[in-house]
């Protein structure tokens, strides 16, 4: 810990922006948790399918709904916008309508994934440069001490081997800083585009669900 402290403040500025990305991190775990939902998509689906071709389109909203999740929240989206306009638009017009309204929904539950994670891709870039500023206050104080006049051989190897300590202390702390951040960040990516492409399947299948309940209303 000595060491660490006496490796400057750079390294106060590394602890704390790891404290922010494991901050950002549980939220991000705990708000994709919530995104997920209570209940599968593919087990939402065949009972709002089954709702829809009843003409039951209540009961195909609080189904949606009942997912508590970012797949049900854009269904529910969808299935309101059907309620209104179901029975007024031919074909193509209600297809146009329901495509724009879930679009909507998509980009909006989109946004609130990607929710805090720009800052974590944001620390995994400066992690280094922070660490690299440190390795170069670092070597600065070695060479400061090698070329030091006045003084005896043993302070100045005594400073010498401080500045390489801090040199090589901020290049690891801005290495681990920004190691933590990549992976955090790769694993929230892949854990989204999960879910987008769900909302989008769910998405497609909902219409088709719509069109078809249209086109039996009206022959």
């Amino acid at each position: 810990m000595d060491m660490i402290y006496q490796a400057g403040p750079l390294v106060a500025v590394l602890f704390f922006v790891s404290i922010l990305t494991i901050a950002f991190a549980l939220e991000r775990f705990w708000a994709l948790n919530l995104a997920r939902g209570k209940i599968p998509s593919e087990k939402v689906l065949p009972r709002i399918k089954e709702s829809i071709e009843d003409r039951d389109l209540d009961a195909a909203e609080e189904t949606a709904e009942e997912q508590l999740g970012s797949v049900g929240r854009v269904l529910a989206a969808g299935i309101k916008k059907y309620k209104a306009l179901t029975g007024r638009l031919a074909e193509r017009g209600l297809r146009n309508e329901l495509n724009l309204a879930l679009q909507e929904a998509n980009v909006m539950e989109g946004a609130l994934l990607e929710r805090n994670i720009i800052p974590i891709a944001t620390i995994g870039s400066i992690g280094n440069l922070i660490g690299l500023l440190g390795t170069v206050v670092g070597m600065i104080q070695s060479f400061a001490a090698i070329s030091a006049t006045g003084v005896g051989e043993k302070i100045a190897a005594t400073k010498l081997a401080q500045g390489i300590a801090t040199a090589l202390i901020n290049a690891a702390g801005g290495l681990i800083v920004a190691i933590m951040a990549v992976m955090f960040y790769n694993y929230f990516l892949s854990r989204i585009d999960k879910l987008v492409f769900s909302m989008e399947e769910a998405s497609a299948n909902l219409v088709d669900y719509c069109l078809l309940s249209e086109r039996k209303l009206k022959s």
